[in-house]
């Protein structure tokens, strides 16, 4: 049975504090031999005090500054049934979306074990952090967004038949309007911040997270170099802790001053763009740029996708092959696609928990926190292919 399997066979009694998985809680359980005396007893633990009992048992529970080498020497006394070290159990945050044990990405950056680190077992609708999206909009209906999530909805207006026919728009912002009629948009949101234990589909990353929508991408999933500057920026002044661009093209002034602006030398907003998916080593923008954080995808097997662009730009990897989310069609709610687009939100999402985690934290300290919540892949330290490695949710959350 596989850890998502196992997972999904625990039912969620309680949400336990942070701690470290299977750490000491500071004691030891021992179940002394009838024929073990007080006396006896007593030069056994050698002054350490009995500081509880299981319930309806004689078993007691011993506080020691060294809990292991007391069961030790309890076990080689002859005088004990048993002694072990008192643990840390923690509840398994598993919900009851019908598609989680097919998400494979969630298991593999470990975001189950992230959500009991945070306390987010119990899978709370509100309290993350806000994270804004360039994209090509959001479906703001579909029952696993849910009613107020999307705090901020904007869009750049297409501007005469030439702008329409490359996918461009104007650079204005309109508010109010950010409906998706591609899906793109709505599957990065629903990888980032689908509802959790609501019964229906999918589970986001940080499910608990708010959206910040500008729609730069039209209908037909492109946009225009003054668009994507726009939302960014828009983005930035909205408040937004960060970015997430499933896009990408060519270098640009206009795009790297708004970059700049968003980044704000550190203290703005974390930039997470898709590293491409022209399989080989293109700089892909705005992911290139410094002040983002360049995104390339990796399989099930935490394999590089082979579609996955491979540079020395590539900060980390996360999944983005086959991967299920919500879609933007009333008659066709989920979809599986693949592509670095679908490897962004993920690390988004990895970065929000993060956030949740950091609060005070500027995008600077978040991003090197993100570059140290991965697991090294490929060769040592940082390479072409993954960067620093595939995320880890759950070293993000206890760091």
């Amino acid at each position: 049975m596989n850890r998502v399997a196992r997972l999904a066979a625990v039912a969620v009694a309680a949400v336990l504090a942070p701690a470290t998985p299977a750490a000491a809680a500071g004691g030891v359980i021992v179940q002394f031999e009838p024929r073990a005396g007080a006396s006896a007893v007593t030069d056994l633990l050698d002054a350490a005090p009995i500081v509880g009992r299981i319930y309806g048992t004689t078993t007691r529970v011993v506080r020691a500054p060294d809990p292991a080498a007391l069961a030790a020497r309890l076990n080689r006394s002859g005088l004990v049934r048993f002694a072990e070290v008192d643990r840390v159990l923690r509840a398994g945050a598993t919900p009851n979306d019908p598609s989680f044990a097919g998400m494979y990405g969630l298991d593999r950056i470990n975001a189950p074990e992230a959500w009991d680190a945070l306390g987010l077992g119990g899978f709370p609708s509100a309290g993350g952090v806000k994270v804004g999206i360039v994209d090509t909009g959001i479906r703001r209906t579909h029952e696993d967004i849910g009613t107020g999530r999307v705090v901020d909805c904007a869009n750049v207006p297409v501007v005469g038949l030439l702008s329409a026919l490359l996918g461009g728009g104007g650079g204005s912002i309109s508010e109010g309007t950010c409906a998706d009629g591609n899906g793109h948009g709505t599957h990065v949101a629903g990888t980032i911040g689908a509802a959790a234990n609501n019964a229906r589909g999918v589970t986001g990353v940080a499910f608990n997270t708010t959206f910040s929508i500008c729609k730069a991408l039209t209908d037909a999933g492109s946009g225009s170099t003054s668009a994507v500057a726009s939302c960014i920026r828009y983005l930035k002044d909205k408040g937004a802790r960060m970015i997430s661009m499933s896009l990408g093209g060519g270098s640009s002034t206009a795009l790297r001053q708004a970059v700049q602006f968003a980044w704000a030398n550190g203290n703005g907003a974390l930039l997470v763009a898709a590293a491409g998916n022209d399989g080989n080593a293109r700089l892909n923008y705005p992911a290139a740029y410094p002040e983002v954080v360049s995104v390339a995808a990796t399989d099930a097997n935490d394999a590089r996708a082979s579609f996955s662009n491979a540079n020395a730009d590539v900060e980390v990897a996360a999944p983005g092959v086959d991967i299920v989310s919500t879609w933007f069609r009333t008659n066709s709610d989920y979809n599986t696609i693949s592509g670095t687009s679908m490897a962004t939100p993920h690390v988004a999402g990895v970065a929000a928990l993060i956030a949740q985690r950091f609060p005070a934290a500027t995008a600077a300290t978040l991003r090197t926190k993100l570059g140290a919540a991965t697991d090294d892949l490929g060769a040592a330290g940082r390479d072409p292919q993954y960067g620093f490695g595939r995320v880890n949710a759950q070293k993000g959350a206890t760091q």
